[in-house]
């Protein structure tokens, strides 16, 4: 996959007469708790990601909070590191996108592969927030949509006062996903995807229904 331009990257630039919108960005797991382990380790995937995506928007006048930037957790105990993450979007915070990596047991590898962004009702505008992330990191990477996925309590979602979303950006265990994920110039897609995605809903407001199909 070629490299982006420095073209590609002007888009997100912001007008100056915008009050500066404040972000949180949440890489998965981290510390002690690795995540998914395969074709790479999801702590370290997820980390270089939103470091990319910090990075372009602190660029276009964004100010960003990272629940971490090293490789560390906020506790020792799971599900007071997980609140406390939530926690983070405070008031004055506009979004929470937290940035994950999928994996399947190697029997069924061959069956999980693409992308997927979960939301959970925690707030009216988090399902349009779930779809804008995912259909511009669709449309930047060309991966495999696996859509808007609700099924599921998350407590990153669940806790999260402002409108949030969650990004899997792959598979580990998918042979393909697996070497994407590898790729520096494919996570340079998915970090634009997602800050094109952000923007969109800074800009917009969320106030328009969009499908994530």
């Amino acid at each position: 996959m070629p490299p982006l331009t420095l073209r590609g990257m002007a888009l997100l630039a912001f007008s100056a007469a915008m009050v500066q919108p404040r972000v949180v960005i949440a890489p998965g797991h981290g510390g002690h708790d690795p995540g998914g382990v395969g074709a790479v380790v999801e702590k370290q995937v997820a980390l270089g990601v939103c470091l990319r995506v910090r990075d372009l928007l602190r660029a276009a006048g964004v100010e960003v909070v990272m629940t971490r930037e090293t490789d560390q957790e906020l506790s020792p105990d799971k599900a007071t590191d997980l609140n406390l993450r939530a926690g983070m979007g405070t008031p004055g915070t506009q979004l929470y996108v937290s940035i994950h990596v999928n994996a399947m047991p190697p029997a069924s590898a061959l069956q999980g592969y693409g992308l997927e962004t979960w939301w959970n009702p925690n707030h009216p505008l988090s399902s349009n927030f779930a779809a804008v992330i995912q259909k511009n990191v669709v449309a930047v990477t060309g991966a495999f949509s696996k859509g808007l996925k609700n099924n599921r309590s998350l407590a990153v979602l669940r806790n999260s006062a402002i409108p949030a979303a969650l990004i899997e950006i792959g598979y580990i265990s998918h042979p393909v996903d697996g070497l994407n994920l590898q790729n520096s110039n494919y996570l340079d897609r998915v970090a634009l995807g997602i800050a094109q995605g952000v923007r969109e809903a800074l800009v917009t407001g969320l106030t328009v229904s969009t499908s994530g199909k």
